[in-house]
């Protein structure tokens, strides 16, 4: 959000309030726009031409939707990166089907994402790489690999000892 001071000319001095006044709603949307632009990420283009501020221009919405596929394409690497460092780490850890579709969906994605991309497909690449970081990241929170991140092996020993010890003795 942003704030707007409209000053106004009075030119009598018993003017009552509140007073109604004709704003000048083209340079509050000038305003509002430079600001929305702002939001978004989008620079200012400097030019010797001079270039009307109408708006987003469409190679700004391509620019931006590059930089986001980028964005969760990296992301979604690290997520894969982070998901198969824990499963390397855990010894005893059971891989359901679903975890596994949803890697493989991941990894589908992330791949179509980089061929539209190149391709100049940028709808489509950006799509493809918001299904891969979802996907990536609902595999590497399921609750049933969280389960056993925080149910170790020593904490299952010291829990079933002193129930199999003494039929075992």
């Amino acid at each position: 959000g942003g704030v707007t001071i409209y000053n106004f000319n009075k030119e009598d001095e018993n003017v009552k309030f509140p007073v109604d006044l004709a704003v000048d709603m083209e340079r509050v949307m000038g305003v509002w726009l430079g600001q929305l632009r702002s939001l978004l990420g989008v620079r200012p283009v400097t030019t010797a031409l001079p270039l009307p501020s109408l708006g987003i221009r469409g190679w700004e919405v391509d620019y931006q939707l590059r930089y986001r596929s980028q964005e969760n394409l990296v992301e979604t690497r690290s997520t894969l990166q982070s998901l198969s460092s824990l499963l390397s780490q855990i010894s005893n850890i059971v891989i359901t089907e679903d975890i596994a579709r949803r890697v493989e969906t991941a990894l589908e994605s992330f791949s179509r994402s980089i061929v539209d991309l190149n391709a100049g497909e940028i709808v489509a690449g950006h799509s493809a790489s918001q299904t891969s970081l979802k996907q990536s990241e609902a595999a590497f929170f399921d609750p049933s690999l969280l389960a056993l991140l925080y149910f170790p092996d020593d904490q299952k020993y010291a829990i079933y000892v002193p129930y199999f010890l003494p039929v075992g003795l």
